[in-house]
């Protein structure tokens, strides 16, 4: 007492160890289908056309990219925040951002590299256009039926799985 004041460590070093190589993927993914299956249903409530432009925008940008033989992963990205930004809600739109970003730790970069081809984006563009249509005719139950499709096939593609059950 009357010592000063002393910094220690923290005894709990398991929050920090699990960050270097990342969480989950199936964990993730399990995430983002709860998330993202309550996203595209308040979106699709809400959808304006400008908004539904931009989601166009994205899949055409896909599409591109995919013509090209360039990555479509920033436009995957941006598809899904221009999605999560239907629900006007910033923190949904953080959180949906912060898990597709998850997708860049060590144990999940290892996994896209060994499965992301050609085919796979070719079917991730179609479950995208799926969503797309969904949210045009602004039907709820379609967009998170379409949406929940494609993230339990993008963890089937990404695990090598034949069909992933993401809830």
């Amino acid at each position: 007492m009357g010592s000063g004041v002393y910094v220690c460590a923290s005894q709990d070093t398991s929050e920090r160890a699990t960050p270097a190589v990342g969480e989950s993927p199936s964990e993730m993914m399990q995430a983002r289908a709860m998330l993202e299956g309550s996203v595209v249903t308040l979106a699709s409530a809400r959808v304006t056309s400008q908004q539904l432009e931009r989601v166009k925008n994205c899949l055409e940008d896909m599409r591109q990219d995919g013509l090209h033989g360039r990555s479509q992963l920033e436009n995957d990205r941006r598809f899904h925040l221009a999605i999560a930004e239907m629900t006007e809600n910033s923190v949904l739109v953080r959180l949906v951002g912060e898990l597709f970003d998850g997708r860049h730790s060590p144990i999940s970069s290892r996994m896209s590299a060994s499965t992301e081809d050609s085919q796979a984006w070719k079917a991730a563009f179609a479950e995208h256009e799926a969503i797309y249509r969904a949210l045009e005719a602004r039907d709820p139950q379609a967009a998170v039926a379409a949406m929940l499709h494609h993230l339990s096939a993008s963890h089937a593609r990404w695990t090598g799985e034949t069909q992933a059950s993401v809830p």
